[in-house]
């Protein structure tokens, strides 16, 4: 805007933006550390948890399996369509800020969700949910990048966030499991109200202010990115649902396409695009966001996959499915948090390689399973898995900021978090459509056939992005 100044100061901050002087008024202690990492963890997990309490609510509701995958991917598609957004949000009004604000709003909605009366409520709420979401996920991310302007802090701050966001995706169904057995399904939406409200107080002491810069929002791009995603992902679930010829179908997939060339167009003209197209010109920053859709498609959508079978084919209840993905908690949890601390010393490639070859064995492993209870197979297979998706998570993140300027870490980071969401989202709508044309062991077994094949595409993808010199992450200029 002419006459002012392309950075300024947040007016409660008092600093200069991440990477110069003094990104923050005063230094980050753990516990602003912790507070970011637990409305983080909130978010994903909400949706891991609600992964194995989808028959109760389908039994509790009437709902149809349609119906069950619009629950997940409502929340889903928003959220992914405004992490573009709010990604720019964070840059413009300062991280902290928008941090806050959408963590009341995604207390809110949860307390909506728990009261939900039927199905169509409870997607509509969930939607809304999604919103909030979209502003807290870059945010968090975005923080961290203003309260550690040191590269090697930073890299171990990251290390950090993203081990908490691999907890959150792997005992997400053990806790809603307990949950939804002991108290009900509304309870895991009704547990995020004391845990949001503890987060949102902990960032309000803790947290120092963020610096800020002028960024224009792109509402054309916005709303395009929501009907790119949304109709899409529409289509695969009543593609499942109704048919493959049939016209509701074929219209979502041509507003799909239409929305999709109007999105490229707009944001080649848009002064400050959602997501600049010149970015993804950079190989590190075009591979984090692919590996980021592939990680979340292989392990999200197994994890849907194996909690349908677990509780429709094999006769557990929703508690018992939750406790079978221990060993794969376990061991992600164990990879996150021990092994892949080398990322500060051997840089992404190795973790990324390694991760992905141990997540598709494990999904090859699991291919035998059929109609009656296979524990070593299952536990076996899902461990292997959760340690390979356990070394790449962390590595994630640290691959996308890299690659951008570090006021542009808000952008950067809406961007990763949303094209993982888009690959779970798409992953839940392809294994619907699977699991429901399939019945047996043939649909879970072409589902972790995908996953596995995810896996491997990421294997021969980041040698050709990622030279093996990539070192650990450090902040640059372009």
């Amino acid at each position: 805007m002419p006459g002012r100044s392309p950075a300024r100061q947040d007016a409660a901050a008092g600093s200069a933006l991440p990477g110069t002087a003094g990104a923050a008024s005063r230094p980050a202690g753990p516990l602003a550390l912790f507070a970011v990492c637990l409305g983080f963890f909130m978010v994903l997990m909400d949706s891991s948890a609600l992964n194995v309490a989808l028959p109760a609510v389908r039994e509790d509701l009437a709902g149809s399996l349609a119906g069950l995958e619009w629950l997940i991917n409502g929340y889903t598609i928003t959220l992914a369509a405004f992490l573009l957004s709010g990604g720019a949000v964070s840059d413009r009004w300062g991280a902290r800020r928008v941090f806050e604000v959408s963590l009341l709003g995604f207390v809110a909605t949860s307390a909506a969700c728990a009261a939900s009366p039927g199905l169509g409520f409870l997607v509509t709420a969930r939607v809304l949910q999604g919103v909030t979401a979209g502003g807290l996920l870059p945010a968090s991310l975005a923080v961290i990048a203003h309260m550690y302007p040191d590269p090697a802090r930073r890299a171990r701050a990251l290390t950090v966030w993203g081990g908490v966001s691999s907890l959150a995706l792997v005992f997400g169904p053990v806790l809603g499991g307990v949950l939804t057995t002991a108290v009900g399904w509304r309870s895991i939406f009704l547990i995020n109200v004391p845990v949001g409200l503890l987060a949102w107080w902990l960032t309000r002491l803790q947290v120092p202010p963020s610096a800020t810069r002028e960024a224009t929002l792109d509402p054309a791009g916005q709303t395009l990115a929501v009907m790119v995603v949304g109709c899409g992902i529409g289509a695969l679930i009543e593609g499942g649902a109704q048919g493959w010829t049939a016209t509701v179908t074929w219209a979502l997939l041509a507003v799909t396409l239409a929305s999709a060339v109007a999105f490229v167009a707009v944001e080649h003209r848009a002064a400050a695009p959602v997501l600049p197209l010149g970015l993804l010109a950079r190989p590190r920053f075009a591979c984090g966001l692919i590996i980021g859709a592939l990680f979340q498609f292989g392990a999200y959508g197994a994890q849907f996959a194996l909690s349908l079978r677990l509780q429709s084919a094999w006769g557990l209840d929703a508690l018992g499915a939750g406790l079978s993905f221990v060993p794969f908690a376990a061991l992600w949890a164990f990879a996150s948090f021990v092994l892949a601390r080398a990322v500060t010393r051997t840089g992404p490639r190795p973790l990324l390689i390694g991760g992905a070859l141990a997540a598709a064995a494990g999904a090859c492993a699991l291919l035998p399973l059929g109609g009656h209870p296979g524990w070593w197979i299952f536990f076996c297979g899902s461990g292997l898995l959760g340690l390979g998706a356990g070394l790449m998570g962390p590595s994630l993140p640290a691959v996308v900021l890299s690659a951008v300027p570090a006021d542009r870490s808000g952008l950067a980071s809406g961007a990763l978090n949303a094209l993982r969401q888009i690959g779970g989202a798409v992953a839940i709508a392809l294994f619907g459509v699977l699991l429901e044309g399939s019945p047996g062991p043939a649909g879970l077994r072409i589902c972790l056939g995908l996953v596995a094949l995810g896996f491997l595409v990421v294997v021969m993808a980041v040698p050709a992005a990622l030279p093996s010199r990539a070192r650990a992450p450090r902040t640059t200029r372009s």
